[in-house]
C-alpha cells in the first residue's frame, strides 16, 4: 500500500481496494526503485463517498465516475502519464507536475495519476531550499483558494484542480487539503478525499475536525482499530468534549459488533441493512447509532447484551459494550464492576479501558457530594473535604496510569498539568517534556512547558520553547492564536513591547474579538 512517510499504515484486507496502489501494482512494476521509494510517501485507502449534504447536485453537471487506474485512460492521457513517470525517475519534476495536472484536468477520476502527483509534488518541494521555498509555497495561495472555495459550490472539479495547483507550490497546506477533500467527496472520489485528509491530520494532529472526518472514513472502510487510535488520542486531550466520547463509544461498539461490507458502502451500492446478513441486528445497531437515547432504548440494549453475555460468558467485546451501556445510562455502580473485569482481562491493555474506571472512580465522589444536605451545618466543610479527597483520588489515578502505560505520552502531560495545578513545576517540566516526543502532543507540551518556565520566572526560556512551537504551526488556527498570546505576554514581561505588539497584530488581523487584543492593538496605535 502506498503511504505517506510517518502515518500509521491502513489495516485494510489483504486485497487493496479498487483503485487504490499496491506494491505489486502496475504503479511500481518495471519501474526503478527511485520512483518506488517516494511514491511510498502517499497512502491511500478507502473513505465515505457521500456529500453528508454540504455540496448538493448541481443541475447540468455530467455523472462523476468512480475512480479509476491508469489503465483505464485514453491512450493520449496514458502515454502523458508514462511520461511523467519517467520525468519523475530523472527529477524533472516540473514537467512531471505539468503533465500530470494535464492528466487529470481531462481524467479527474484517475486516482493513480493524482497519487503521483502528490508524490511529485512532494519530492519538488523538498528539493526547494530557504527563502524561495518560503515564497514559493504562499505566494497568491490566499485568492487561489478563495477561487478554489467559490468553484465548489458549483463546480468540484475546477475546484480540484485549483487546490492541486496551491499544492504543487506546497503540497503540507492544509486550507488546500481540506478543500480538496470536500471537492473529492461531492465528486465521488472518496480515495482522494481521504489521501487529501491524511496528509492534513499528519501536519494538524490537533484539528478536531479533521480527525473526526478521517476516523468516520476509516470506520467505514472498516479500519476501525486506526479509527479508535485517532479518536482515543483525540479524548485524551478533549477529556469532556461530548462529540469526540460519542465518536469513540460508536467506533468502538462497531468494532465489538464485527460489522462487515464497507467495501459496498464506499462504492456506494450499498446501506448498512444491505451489508448486514442479520437484519435484527441492523435495527439494534441503527438504535445505538443514534446520537440521543432514551433512557428505555439504553435499558432495553442492555438487557439484550446480558442475554448475549449469558450465552458467551466472559466475551470481552460484550462485556465491554455491556459496561459503556451502564455508563451512558449513568449506573457507575453497574459500570465500575465490569470495567474492573475488563482491566483484569485480556483487554486491560488498552489504556482506555484504565482512563473510563478511573472516571467512574471519581464519579463515587460526586455521587457522595450530592448525597451532603445543603440544610447541614457543616456541609460546605464536608463538601470540601469531598472535593478534596476527589482532587487526591484524581492525581494518584492519573500517576498510575502513567506508571502502567509508560509509552502512552498523553498520560505524561495529563500528569504534568496535575503537577503544576500543585504548583509541583519541577516535575511538571520532567512530565512534558516526555510528551514533547509525540507529535501529536508537542504543541501542547511547549505551551505548558513555556507557562511552568515563566512561574519559576525564566522568561527566555518560555520565549524560546513558544517561538519554536510557533514556527512549527503551518495554520493560524485557534492553537496558534493562543501560542501567539502567550508569546506576545511573555515579551511583554520581558520588556520587549514592541516585539509583543507583534504577535498580538497578526491575532488581530483574523479575528479582532480573541481574548483582549482588540484593546491591546488600539492602545498601542492611540500612542503613536
Amino acid at each position: 500500500m502506498v503511504r505517506l512517510a510517518g502515518l500509521e499504515p491502513a489495516r485494510l484486507s489483504a486485497q487493496p481496494p479498487q483503485g487504490c496502489v499496491s506494491a505489486n501494482s502496475t504503479i511500481t512494476a518495471n519501474r526503478r526503485p527511485i520512483y518506488s521509494n517516494h511514491l511510498q510517501k502517499c497512502k491511500c485507502i478507502l473513505a465515505k463517498n457521500e456529500n453528508n449534504g454540504q455540496n448538493p447536485p448541481q443541475k447540468n453537471r455530467r455523472p462523476y465516475m468512480p475512480e479509476t487506474k491508469a489503465n483505464a485512460l485514453p491512450p493520449q492521457l496514458r502515454e502523458q502519464f508514462d511520461k511523467a513517470k519517467q520525468a519523475f525517475d530523472r527529477d524533472n519534476l516540473d514537467y512531471a507536475v505539468t503533465l500530470l495536472e494535464n492528466v487529470l484536468k481531462n481524467a479527474p477520476s484517475c486516482y493513480e495519476a493524482r497519487e503521483v502527483l502528490r508524490a511529485t509534488q512532494v519530492k519538488r518541494h523538498a528539493g526547494k531550499k530557504g527563502f524561495f521555498k518560503k515564497v514559493l509555497g504562499t505566494a497568491s495561495s490566499s485568492s487561489s483558494l478563495a477561487k478554489a472555495q467559490i468553484a465548489l459550490r458549483t463546480h468540484p472539479e475546477e475546484s480540484l484542480a485549483i487546490c492541486e495547483s496551491i499544492l504543487s507550490n506546497n503540497p503540507n497546506s492544509i486550507a488546500a487539503h481540506k478543500t480538496l477533500a470536500q471537492a473529492a467527496v461531492a465528486c465521488k472520489f472518496p480515495q482522494t478525499a481521504v489521501l487529501s485528509l491524511e496528509i492534513a491530520h499528519r501536519n494538524l494532529p490537533s484539528d478536531k475536525e479533521i480527525a473526526l472526518k478521517l476516523s468516520e472514513a476509516l470506520i467505514l472502510v472498516g479500519n476501525t482499530p486506526r479509527a479508535e487510535d485517532i479518536l482515543k488520542e483525540l479524548a485524551a486531550q478533549n477529556p469532556r468534549d461530548p462529540e469526540i466520547l460519542q465518536a469513540l463509544k460508536d467506533a468502538s461498539a462497531k468494532r465489538s459488533l464485527g460489522e462487515g461490507g464497507y467495501e459496498k458502502l464506499a462504492e456506494g451500492s450499498g446501506t448498512f441493512r444491505d451489508v448486514l446478513k442479520d437484519k435484527n441486528e441492523a435495527a439494534r445497531l441503527e438504535e445505538r447509532e443514534k446520537t440521543t437515547k432514551s433512557k428505555d432504548s439504553l435499558r432495553r440494549l442492555a438487557a439484550e447484551c446480558r442475554e448475549k453475555l449469558a450465552r458467551n460468558p466472559g466475551n470481552p467485546p460484550l462485556l465491554r459494550q455491556l459496561a459503556e451501556l451502564y455508563r451512558e445510562l449513568g449506573d457507575w455502580e453497574q459500570s465500575l464492576p465490569l470495567f474492573k473485569q475488563l482491566a483484569n482481562s485480556e483487554q486491560g491493555a488498552d489504556p482506555q479501558i484504565h482512563r473510563i474506571l478511573a472516571e467512574l472512580k471519581l464519579a463515587q465522589f460526586d455521587a457522595e457530594a450530592d448525597r451532603l444536605d445543603p440544610a447541614a451545618p457543616n456541609y460546605q466543610a464536608k463538601r470540601q473535604d469531598v472535593l478534596r479527597r476527589k482532587e487526591l483520588c484524581d492525581f494518584e489515578n492519573c500517576r498510575s496510569l502513567a506508571e502502567r502505560f509508560p509509552t502512552d505520552l498523553s498520560l505524561r502531560l495529563e500528569l504534568g498539568r496535575r503537577y503544576l495545578k500543585q504548583g509541583k513545576t519541577t516535575e511538571a517540566i520532567k512530565e512534558f517534556q516526555r510528551a514533547q516526543a509525540s507529535a501529536y502532543l508537542k504543541t501542547r507540551a511547549q505551551r505548558l512547558l513555556a507557562q511552568c518556565f515563566c512561574h519559576r520566572g525564566m522568561l527566555d526560556l518560555a520565549e524560546r520553547t513558544l517561538q519554536s512551537a510557533v514556527k512549527d504551526k503551518p495554520e493560524l488556527d485557534d492553537e496558534k492564536k493562543e501560542l501567539l498570546y502567550d508569546l506576545g505576554t511573555v515579551l511583554e514581561k520581558s520588556g520587549k513591547n514592541t516585539e509583543a505588539i507583534e504577535q498580538f497584530k497578526r491575532i488581530y488581523e483574523i479575528d479582532i474579538s480573541f481574548k483582549d487584543v482588540a484593546d491591546k492593538v488600539d492602545q498601542y496605535y492611540s500612542k503613536l
